[in-house]
């Protein structure tokens, strides 16, 4: 009985909170913010970076102690270069590129498919069935 009324209680208050610091913080500058979709870090060119210093520590991390793990997480972190980030800015804007290019095919395949409609019942047809 307490578990459903915290719920509700949750559900009432969240908005409140489902709110991003920088959005209320752009507000009265006329800016828009334009958020990575979630579960795509090839459009995000700080996963990049970010991979480049773990690779970094995971290939001279011998003693596995966590000051020694420090020391080459912020040597990683100084490795990357102005010219690195150039690149993983690049590779990032070519991945998006890609992106547009795979919309606009789904787009121009959807459009010249026409009206299609599925009836779904829940019924199968056992001579269409899939036995292999």
């Amino acid at each position: 009985m307490i578990i459903p009324r915290l719920l509700e209680i949750v559900k009432r208050i969240k908005p409140r909170y489902d709110k991003y610091v920088i959005e209320e913080f752009v507000k009265n500058y006329d800016i828009g913010i334009l958020h990575l979709p979630p579960y795509h870090c090839e459009l995000n060119p700080i996963e990049l970076a970010w991979s480049s210093v773990k690779n970094h520590v995971k290939m001279n991390n011998t003693t596995f102690k966590l000051s020694d793990v420090h020391k080459l997480l912020i040597d990683g972190v100084e490795r990357v270069t102005p010219n690195m980030w150039k690149n993983f800015v690049e590779h990032t804007i070519k991945q998006e590129d890609k992106f547009w290019e795979i919309d606009f095919i789904v787009y121009d395949v959807m459009e010249n498919m026409g009206s299609t409609v599925m009836t779904i019942t829940g019924e199968t047809d056992s001579d269409s069935d899939c036995t292999e």
